[in-house]
């Protein structure tokens, strides 16, 4: 018989000095919502990196979020890099993809660039909810959503997707062996979009590690709650799992939801 997953954890008891935790909320259309927590190894900031913002025609909400190899000072500064080059490409008007093969070459020719990140970038459409994506090397997106069952929708089955991977990290092979392919798939009205990076994944408790799978269960658990409690709470149960207020890498979740129609 399988193991039931445990995904409840006592909340950390240790009196070490917990790191710069940065959060924060915006609505990005009018339907659309998006809130993040970020949590450097070495404060005040990291190798994570991320940003949600309104396309300049208004028919799109843009997402970002990387992961640069390494951590501190250095790494923040190759981030800082990488975010405004990506989500400048993504206001100009390219595709996903494009603006991370194009990222990619850029990186490939830049001295001031030596390491890599991985990276998921997407754009979606505020009337339709499409999104196309491009994901370099990262931790699969969960894109999770009440079923139309009948009931009270905190009680509705949750239905989870997973968006997974398209090419390689950025800066880390030679553009013309590079090429990100773009996919596709639909954020719901009440729908939400959970980008992390691997500070949350690969948390460890002895030698268990989080992993996808335990993510993903708090996730439709606490997917009731709104953008900005439940990256909190994601990353509060991230910090029970582990055992400390400290975790061993940098960490970053960005919550991209999609408001419910009225009736």
């Amino acid at each position: 018989m399988e193991t039931p997953l445990n995904t409840d954890f006592a909340p950390a008891a240790s009196t070490e000095t917990v790191e710069t935790l940065d959060t924060g909320s915006k609505t990005l259309a009018a339907n659309f919502i998006a809130a993040h927590a970020q949590s450097p190894l070495v404060p005040p900031t990291g190798g994570d990196f991320h940003a949600a913002f309104p396309l300049k025609d208004d028919a799109k909400v843009a997402f970002v979020l990387g992961d640069v190899a390494g951590h501190g000072a250095e790494a923040a500064v190759q981030a800082e890099y990488l975010k405004e080059a990506i989500t400048g490409c993504l206001d100009e008007g390219l595709t996903p993809s494009d603006a991370l093969g194009f990222v990619n070459a850029a990186a490939e020719m830049d001295p001031e660039f030596p390491g890599f990140a991985t990276v998921i970038a997407g754009t979606v459409e505020t009337e339709t909810g499409h999104i196309e994506y491009a994901s370099g090397g990262h931790e699969p997106a969960l894109l999770a959503a009440p079923t139309t069952a009948a009931g009270p929708s905190a009680h509705k089955p949750v239905s989870v997707q997973e968006l997974i991977g398209t090419g390689p990290p950025v800066g880390a092979f030679p553009a013309e062996e590079v090429r990100y392919e773009s996919r596709q798939a639909t954020l719901p009205p009440g729908g939400t979009l959970l980008l992390y990076s691997d500070g949350l994944t690969e948390a460890r408790r002895g030698r268990a590690f989080l992993g996808v799978e335990r993510l993903r269960a708090w996730l439709v658990r606490f997917l009731p709650l709104s953008p900005a409690r439940l990256v909190r709470k994601l990353l509060g149960q991230v910090r029970a799992f582990a055992g400390t207020r400290k975790l061993r890498d940098d960490a970053a979740l960005l919550a991209l939801r999609r408001r419910p129609k009225r009736p």
